[in-house]
């Protein structure tokens, strides 16, 4: 979890305070954490066994929206683990942003 912490302060700069609120979530999917730190090494995900979710691996949701880098992929994983109709919605939407 360290290296995630890490990662999140000094490469993407996020505050102290979001980072108390991602952390958590990370902490409580250790399979999302765990490939989302080979991510931070190697920057590619996952092929050979990889965590899927509700159908999809981290692959799959980095290919229906391209703009998410891995840290947004893998919370992404998360809120398919945890809200999945909410989730599914968004990926059936195409990630509308507002």
């Amino acid at each position: 979890m360290e290296e995630i912490k890490q990662y999140l302060l000094n490469e993407r700069k996020i505050s102290p305070v979001l980072l108390e609120r991602m952390l958590p979530k990370f902490e409580k999917h250790q399979d999302i954490a765990e490939e989302l730190t080979l991510w931070i090494q190697t920057k590619e995900y996952v092929t050979a066994n990889p965590v899927i979710v509700e159908g999809y691996t981290a692959s799959d949701i980095h290919r229906l929206a391209p703009f998410l880098d891995g840290v947004g992929v893998f919370n992404f994983m998360i809120s398919l683990r945890e809200r999945p109709e909410k989730a599914k919605q968004q990926l059936a939407a195409r990630f509308p942003r507002k």
